[in-house]
């Protein structure tokens, strides 16, 4: 890009989006989240904070869109992967984007951080274990108690959902799947930014920072689930896997975004691993994996499928299943909560 080319994109952004200068004129400021033109976030020191008082002119986001689109020598398409020296832009029109016109501008850190900074700021510093993130993930006696059902299973999801670990969700056509993650969504913490992906909207999220995807205008879920790791999501949630999308998503969720969730169709818990291995197969990346590196990368990115079922007019989840690993390329697993026993866990292995 000659500097011609970049100054009229820099104007483009100082005329069209001046109510983001204050942010981008601020050093500490990493990323500049408009969710929608009236609805804008920015990350700062790793804080996320919401922009009170603040919106952009619905057609001066879209316009800024087009022109950065023309500067990058890009097409006019729903979505948008840009870059200016010491930016990287990535938009996405209605209605695709489900709320309106958003944009994600990730601001490149102006010093250039070495190792002795590393070390000042505490970075290198060993901490005991206590203080990991993942200390919690371990939770033997919640998930003794999930086969007795009630209030365990409850705690259960509210569980997996504070300490961010993935859950598959199986289950036929209206056996409450959406429903249930719905109420999933509403027990992730407020400050958590997360991504929604449908083919037809159907998920309803109250979190405040969120930005909802809809297949539209020759845009598959597989695009948007690419697109989705350019706009700093926290979470992603995909209403329903049906094909090579699965392959990206297992890649993005073992790559610094747990506390996702992905629902497909299977007929149990136990056959859920399985039917996901087709749908990671139905790429062209996937049919290059052995099918024990695919079991090993399934079960290292899924802890737990949950299975539901239609029963007359109740809906709900029927199933628990913890992946404990893979013994001799078959997936070793057991089930913690079946709504036809009562039983203590029993651990099972299958192909």
């Amino acid at each position: 890009m000659n500097k011609l080319t970049y100054d009229y994109a820099i104007e483009v952004l100082n005329d069209y989006l001046g109510e983001l200068q204050p942010m981008m004129a601020d050093p500490h400021v990493q990323e500049i989240m408009v969710n929608r033109a009236d609805d804008i976030w920015y990350e700062r020191l790793g804080v996320i904070t919401h922009v009170d008082d603040c919106s952009i002119d619905p057609d001066a986001l879209d316009r800024a869109i087009t022109i950065l689109a023309n500067v990058n020598a890009k097409a006019q398409t729903p979505l948008l992967d840009a870059r200016l020296p010491g930016l990287r832009i990535a938009a996405a029109r209605a209605p695709v984007a489900l709320h309106g016109d958003m944009m994600s501008i990730r601001k490149h850190a102006r010093h250039r951080i070495d190792l002795t900074d590393y070390e000042l700021s505490g970075a290198f510093d060993a901490l005991p274990a206590s203080a990991s993130r993942f200390a919690a993930r371990h939770n033997d006696r919640l998930l003794q108690h999930l086969s007795a059902g009630g209030a365990a299973v409850r705690a259960f999801f509210e569980w997996v959902m504070r300490e961010r670990i993935n859950v598959a969700f199986s289950g036929g056509t209206s056996s409450g799947k959406t429903t249930l993650l719905n109420a999933l969504i509403d027990v992730v913490p407020a400050g958590d930014r997360i991504v929604t992906i449908e083919d037809t909207a159907e998920l309803h999220v109250r979190s405040p920072n969120m930005v909802a995807f809809e297949t539209n205008l020759g845009v598959t879920v597989r695009d948007l689930v690419r697109f989705s790791l350019r706009i700093r999501p926290d979470r992603i949630i995909v209403g329903e896997v049906r094909g090579a999308e699965a392959f990206d998503l297992m890649e993005a969720l073992n790559t610094g975004h747990p506390g996702s969730i992905v629902s497909f169709h299977a007929d149990s818990s136990d056959t859920a691993p399985a039917r996901l291995e087709s749908l990671i197969r139905m790429s062209e990346e996937g049919r290059l994996l052995t099918i024990e590196d695919l079991r090993l990368k399934i079960a290292s990115t899924f802890r737990f499928f949950v299975h539901a079922e239609r029963q007359g007019a109740l809906r709900g989840p029927v199933e628990i299943r913890e992946v404990l690993g893979v013994n001799n390329g078959r997936y070793q697993t057991r089930l913690l909560f079946s709504r036809y026993a009562a039983a203590p866990i029993e651990e099972l292995l299958h192909a």
